[in-house]
């Protein structure tokens, strides 16, 4: 079943990237708080140097404010925006202030009215900032400077609060352009779920269902039943694994923010990961293998690091049946802790015909069953054996374990056992 993991892991990864969006977009509101914290700052640093002593501590203070408002601006914009226009006011009351130490924030300033207030009540504070220093110039009738610097200021206007419009209106069209992606994937889970359940779930029904009466039809051998069994199991666990997958596909809100064990439902299968394993040993005996399984050590995994290690358990398991020899020994030895969880697998391969596993699907969905918990896989070839070593870490030793966790085996359990039936 290692398929379903992967169609399920390649779904939550799409939906992440639709939901999120593709890296590399429009700036965030942290962005635009860090643009106008450096405008505040070259504004102060600027006019520092260019009057050095001269700079009155009103000035001072005009600028340190304009600074802080100007960062606060992008995350509650109409306050932010009337704060600024009121220092704005008040400095032009001031009767030896400079519009100059306003001129850096006042750019960023403009930026922040077109990106972040629509467009009425951003062009009416743009117009009554101009306004209100058109006003001071009269008044003051200021030499030709003055005229100057209010020509200076409306092109500042007309140049940077067009580019805050522009860049909301690029945002808005890329949020759309998320969500229309987000609606066809939903579209397209659903198909994917419709298709699955109708065709493939009714298909895994019917075979768990017809092997299910074989098994428990006298007409037939001993042997042969105990065949059905094995196959109405396997078609049986199959099924359940693809209404694990059918039920991911119908959420209607992708579960992102939950944990591999709910999103997954990996987390309701497996608690006794030495009862898990041994189960799995004897299904390869089954399979006309003698097996001898040990069980080493009293760590206690956690019930996401149980069946996932289990699932994988499966997939070594589907390999030795497949290309291991079956006059060969097969060892399978579960050690738990005190730093790693460990499952190694031993078995022969043929060595007139080698039927070596190979890097298919299984082998990738091992790998990736294990790395989602930071593990890892290796495989081995060597002496006309396969060695298959599965490893998880463990994290610090907890004293107080969930209730759901159990010892998955003693110190020692070591057992031994003969197929009842030999493979031909």
């Amino acid at each position: 079943m290692s398929a379903l993991h992967v169609i399920r892991a390649s779904l939550a990864a799409n939906i992440r990237t639709a939901l999120t969006g593709p890296s590399g977009g429009p700036p965030g509101r942290r962005a635009y708080i860090a643009i106008g914290a450096i405008a505040g700052i070259a504004n102060l640093v600027v006019n520092i140097m260019q009057t050095g002593s001269a700079v009155t501590p009103a000035d001072l203070t005009c600028m340190v404010l304009a600074l802080a408002v100007l960062m606060a601006t992008p995350l509650r914009p109409a306050p932010g925006a009337a704060a600024y226009l009121l220092l704005w006011l008040v400095m032009l009351a001031l009767p030896n202030a400079h519009v100059t130490n306003m001129l850096m924030t006042k750019a960023a300033f403009f930026i922040f009215l077109g990106r972040f207030l629509r467009f009425w009540p951003g062009l009416t504070i743009t117009l009554v900032s101009l306004l209100a220093l058109l006003l001071k110039i009269a008044v003051l009738a200021a030499p030709m400077d003055g005229v100057y610097s209010f020509l200076f200021f409306v092109f500042m206007a007309l140049a940077f609060f067009p580019t805050g419009i522009l860049l909301r209106a690029t945002e808005a069209a890329r949020l759309a352009d998320s969500q229309r992606a987000a609606a066809r994937l939903e579209d397209m889970r659903l198909e994917i779920a419709r298709e699955m359940h109708d065709l493939v779930a009714y298909s895994m029904s019917q075979t768990a269902l017809r092997a299910q009466r074989a098994a428990t039809d006298a007409s037939y051998p001993p042997e042969v039943r105990e065949e059905f069994m094995a196959l109405e199991s396997t078609a049986s666990d199959a099924l359940h694994e693809l209404r694990l997958l059918l039920r991911t596909l119908r959420q209607t809100e992708p579960a992102l923010g939950r944990s591999i064990e709910t999103s997954t439902g990996l987390g309701h299968a497996v608690t006794d990961l030495g009862e898990a394993i041994r189960v799995i040993s004897d299904d390869i005996t089954a399979a006309g293998f003698e097996v001898t399984y040990r069980c080493l050590g009293e760590a206690r995994p956690s019930r996401l690091q149980a069946t996932t290690l289990s699932r994988v358990a499966r997939e070594m398991s589907a390999n030795i049946i497949r290309h291991g020899d079956p006059a060969s020994p097969v060892t399978v030895t579960l050690s738990l802790g005190p730093e790693v969880i460990r499952l190694v697998t031993t078995n022969g391969v043929g060595s007139a015909v080698p039927r070596l596993p190979r890097s298919g699907v299984g082998v990738l969905g091992m790998r990736e069953r294990l790395a989602a918990i930071d593990g890892t896989l290796t495989t081995l070839a060597e002496d006309n054996a396969w060695i298959t070593t599965a490893t998880i870490p463990l994290p610090t030793p907890r004293t107080h374990p969930t209730p759901l966790e159990k010892t998955a085996c003693s110190t020692s359990d070591s057992r031994t056992t003969t197929p009842w039936s030999a493979t031909p």
